[in-house]
């Protein structure tokens, strides 16, 4: 079991203390695009203890459908979060470790999925001293890992073999203070089982960050500068289309273009995010992963319109 990779909720949160905050929240987070079967799936579960609260989420994408969404699955229950044998559930939503590998499950009379998640790499820790600590407020601790994703979804009576297809998780613990964010650019895309990027790019607190690594099938080598142009839709804040320059603590440079595929409008708390699928490319290395673009909005409007637009695509 890679370290850390077990719940901190139940070692320190209920103790209250340093933890006792509304705003503290632990979640696990999964996505993978397999163009096999032309569907992908991103889930997340979150523990909120001091609100008494566990959320989850699972949202089902077909490249056969002209707005993308299949299935959108919002799980919200009121109670302080549990979790028995390395096993975290939201509703019928589950998630479980064995060893170093997850296995996804979720069960009800018109979908049920079950996935298994091995990785690809080492986990890359996104913080990782004293001057991250502008950074930590969106998270005390995060880090990030690809993998493969392997499994059979069932809709209704049909039986959908997934993958092997690439994708990944992310775990994250501490304050989430999501209204510090001015924005952030998340990219993650793993090529092969020997190369993958994930990029992070942003602003908390007015101060510009760059985070995360790229795997060349041995190491995780942290990158150190990126730029990114996005062309948006008109009149719009929503991507189309980015390209993006990397270079990594070894002064290697990295040329990558997104385009996106589909696109699933979310409003966090005071903010305004788009969730992407999308298409990347890279030399001649093309793969499918997770494009995902944050604004902060205190606009109660702004954010409302977001959400109107989600309920239309269910």
């Amino acid at each position: 079991m890679e370290i850390n990779d077990i719940s901190h909720l139940s070692f320190q949160s209920l103790g209250g203390g340093i933890y006792n905050d509304n705003l503290w929240r632990e979640s696990y987070y999964f996505n993978m695009c397999d163009p096999r079967s032309g569907l992908s799936l991103i889930t997340t579960i979150g523990l909120l203890p001091n609100r008494k609260l566990t959320t989850g989420m699972f949202v089902l994408i077909s490249s056969n459908k002209k707005d993308g969404i299949l299935i959108v699955k919002p799980i919200i229950e009121r109670n302080k979060p549990t979790f028995k044998d390395y096993s975290f559930i939201a509703g019928n939503l589950e998630y479980s470790i064995d060893g170093v590998n997850w296995r996804l499950k979720y069960n009800s009379r018109k979908i049920e999925f079950d996935i298994l998640f091995t990785p690809l790499n080492k986990i890359y820790q996104y913080v990782n001293d004293a001057s991250d600590l502008i950074f930590s407020r969106v998270g005390s601790q995060h880090y990030e890992q690809f993998g493969v994703f392997d499994g059979v979804i069932r809709l209704k009576n049909q039986e959908i073999k997934i993958g092997p297809c690439f994708g990944h998780r992310d775990h994250s613990w501490g304050i989430r203070d999501w209204s510090a964010i001015d924005y952030y650019r998340l990219f993650c895309c793993a090529f092969s089982l020997n190369f993958a990027i994930n990029l992070w790019e942003g602003s908390i607190a007015g101060q510009e960050f760059v985070k995360g690594y790229v795997f060349d099938g041995n190491r995780n080598v942290s990158i150190m500068r990126s730029k990114v142009n996005t062309i948006y839709k008109a009149g719009d804040r929503e991507p189309t289309k980015a390209t993006i320059q990397i270079v990594d603590e070894e002064n290697r440079k990295y040329n990558v273009t997104s385009q996106v595929l589909h696109t699933i409008p979310l409003p966090p708390r005071q903010s305004v995010m788009y969730e992407m699928s999308a298409e990347m490319c890279t030399g001649n290395l093309v793969g499918y992963g997770l494009q995902e673009y944050l604004y902060h909005e205190p606009n109660f409007l702004s954010r409302f319109w977001i959400f109107l637009k989600l309920i239309t695509m269910i």
